[in-house]
C-alpha cells in the first residue's frame, strides 16, 4: 500500500510539472465580450527581440526630393521585402522540384540488444542455446528514379514558372510602392499648398473684413456688412484649421509609405512647376500594348497559367508506371556476453530494378488529373479577365491623365481671372462702387480657383504615375522623372 501512494505521489507530481510547463490558452468566454490575454502573452511580446523598430532609417534633416523618397521607400518598406521573402521561398521550392531529378543516397544505422534462449531438443544435449549480444553495424541504400513519364520534368516547369510568378510580383510590388510613395508625395505637396492658399484666403477675409468694419463705423454700410465680412472671415479661419489637419494626415501618409513612423516632422522639396503635356490620342493603342506586354502582374499570370500547364503533366503521369534504379550495402558486428558466438561480422549488397505502377488507387489519381485540368482552365480565364481588366485600366488612365492636364489648364486661367476679379471688387468695394455681397463672392472665386489649381497640379501627376503604372513601367528613375 505505501509503495503505490509512492506511485501515485510520483504520477501527480509529474502531472504538475508537465502542466506547469505548458502555458494554456483558453478561447473567449462569450462572442459579445473581448477577450483577456494571459500576463506571460505581454511578457513574451515584451522579450521579444524581433520587435520592429519605426524610426526612419534616413536623414530627414533636409527636405526629400520625390528620388529621396523613393530611395527611402524601397530600403524601408515591408512591402517589398515580403514579395523579396516569396520570390525567395518560390527558388527553394524550384530547387525541392530539382532534387528529384538525382538519386537519393540514405546512410542508416543499427544497433540491436538480444537476449534468447531456446528449449532444445532432447536429441541435441550439451548445446547451450543461450545467446546474449549485440548485433550492431551501419547501412547503405541508393535510390534512382529513372523515368516516370514526366512526373518529375512537369512539377520541375511547375516550381520554375512559380519562381517567375514571384519574380514578377516582386517587380510589381515595387511599382505599387512608388505608385504610393509619388502619390503620397504629391498629396503632402498638395496639402502643403493647400494650407498656403488657406492662409492667403484668411488674409483676404482678414482685409475684407477691416474694410467693412471702417465703412460701418464711419456710417457708409450697415451692420449688414460688417457682419457679412465677419463670418466670411470666421469660416476662412474654419478652412485654414481644416487644411493644417489634412496637412499632416497627408504627412503622415507619406510616412507610412517611407515605411516608418509619423512621428518624426520631416519636408519635402518643391516638385517644380513643369506640368506634362498632353499625349496624342493615337498612343492609346500602343500604351494598351505595352500594358498587355510590360505589365509584371499579366505576366506573372501567364507564368501561373504555364505552371499549371505543367503541373497537368505531371498530374498525368501518376496513371502510367515509374521505373527506379536502386541498391543497398549494409555491415554487422555481433558481440556475445554468454552462449555461443553464432556468427562472425557480416556484410550484405543487393541491386535492383523495379517498375512500380498503381494499377487502382480508388481513382484519386484520376481525380488529381481532372482537378489539375480544372485548374489549368481557370488560370487561363483569370488571365483573360486580368488582360480585359489591365486594357481598360491602361485606357481609363490615359484619359484621365489627357483630362488632368486640360483641367490644370484651365484652372491656371480661372485663378488668373479671379484674382482680377477679386482685386477690381476690391478696389470697387473701397470706392463706394460694390457691395460687400459682391467682394465676398469674387473671395470666395478666388479661394475656389485657388484650390481648384492646387487640385489640378497634384491630379496631372498622380494621373502621369497612374498611367504608367497601368502600362507596367513605373520605375524609380521615370518617378523621379516627374518632378
Amino acid at each position: 500500500m505505501k509503495s503505490l501512494n509512492l506511485v501515485g505521489s510520483a504520477l501527480l507530481l509529474g502531472l504538475a510539472v508537465v502542466a506547469g510547463g505548458c502555458r494554456a490558452v483558453a478561447p473567449p468566454d462569450s462572442p459579445s465580450a473581448p477577450w483577456t490575454p494571459p500576463d506571460w502573452a505581454g511578457e513574451e511580446a515584451a522579450r521579444d527581440p524581433e520587435a520592429i523598430s519605426l524610426r526612419p532609417a534616413a536623414d530627414l534633416s533636409a527636405p526629400l526630393t520625390l528620388a529621396e523618397c523613393a530611395d527611402i521607400a524601397l530600403a524601408n518598406n515591408p512591402a517589398t521585402r515580403r514579395a523579396w521573402a516569396a520570390a525567395r521561398a518560390a527558388a527553394a521550392g524550384l530547387g525541392q522540384a530539382a532534387s528529384l531529378r538525382y538519386p537519393r543516397l540514405t546512410v542508416s544505422g543499427e544497433g540491436t540488444y538480444q537476449r534468447q534462449k531456446y528449449n532444445l531438443r532432447e536429441e541435441a544435449p550439451g548445446l547451450d542455446a543461450d545467446v546474449d549480444g549485440f548485433v550492431y553495424g551501419p547501412a547503405l541504400e541508393l535510390t534512382y528514379l529513372l523515368f516516370d513519364f514526366g512526373g518529375v520534368s512537369g512539377g520541375i516547369e511547375e516550381a520554375r514558372q512559380g519562381l517567375l510568378a514571384a519574380n514578377y510580383s516582386f517587380n510589381r510590388s515595387i511599382q505599387d510602392l512608388l505608385l504610393e510613395v509619388g502619390t503620397a508625395y504629391y498629396g503632402l505637396n498638395s496639402a502643403r499648398s493647400g494650407l498656403s492658399a488657406a492662409e492667403a484666403d484668411v488674409e483676404d477675409a482678414r482685409t475684407a473684413d477691416q474694410a467693412a468694419r471702417e465703412k460701418y463705423q464711419v456710417g457708409l454700410v450697415s451692420k449688414l456688412d460688417e457682419l457679412q465680412a465677419r463670418s466670411s472671415y470666421q469660416d476662412s479661419l474654419y478652412r485654414l484649421e481644416t487644411a493644417r489637419g489634412e496637412l499632416e494626415t497627408a504627412r503622415a501618409g507619406l510616412a507610412r509609405a517611407l515605411g516608418f513612423s509619423p512621428g518624426p516632422d520631416f519636408e519635402i522639396a518643391d516638385p517644380g512647376e513643369g506640368i506634362p503635356s498632353e499625349l496624342s490620342e493615337t498612343d492609346v493603342a500602343e500604351l494598351i500594348e505595352r500594358g498587355l506586354r510590360l505589365r509584371p502582374d499579366i505576366a506573372a499570370l501567364r507564368a501561373g497559367l504555364r505552371g499549371r500547364e505543367a503541373a497537368l503533366r505531371a498530374a498525368r503521369s501518376s496513371l502510367y508506371p515509374s521505373l527506379n534504379l536502386g541498391g543497398s550495402a549494409n555491415q554487422l558486428w555481433y558481440e556475445y556476453n554468454s552462449g555461443p558466438e553464432l556468427y562472425d561480422d557480416s556484410y550484405s549488397y543487393s541491386g535492383y530494378l523495379a517498375l512500380k505502377w498503381d494499377i487502382f488507387t480508388g481513382f484519386s489519381d484520376r481525380a488529381r488529373a481532372r482537378q489539375a485540368e480544372a485548374e489549368r482552365e481557370a488560370a487561363r480565364e483569370d488571365l483573360a479577365a486580368a488582360e480585359l481588366d489591365a486594357a481598360a485600366d491602361v485606357w481609363n488612365r490615359y484619359y484621365a491623365y489627357n483630362t488632368a492636364v486640360r483641367k490644370y489648364q484651365f484652372s491656371r486661367a480661372y485663378l488668373e481671372t479671379s484674382r482680377e476679379s477679386y482685386n477690381l471688387a476690391r478696389d470697387s468695394y473701397d470706392n463706394g462702387l460694390k457691395s460687400i455681397l459682391d467682394l465676398l463672392q469674387s473671395q470666395s472665386d478666388l479661394s475656389t480657383a485657388r484650390s481648384q489649381l492646387i487640385s489640378a497640379e497634384r491630379d496631372v501627376f498622380v494621373a502621369l504615375a497612374e498611367l504608367t503604372y497601368s502600362t507596367g513601367t513605373l520605375t524609380r528613375e521615370g518617378l523621379a522623372g516627374a518632378e
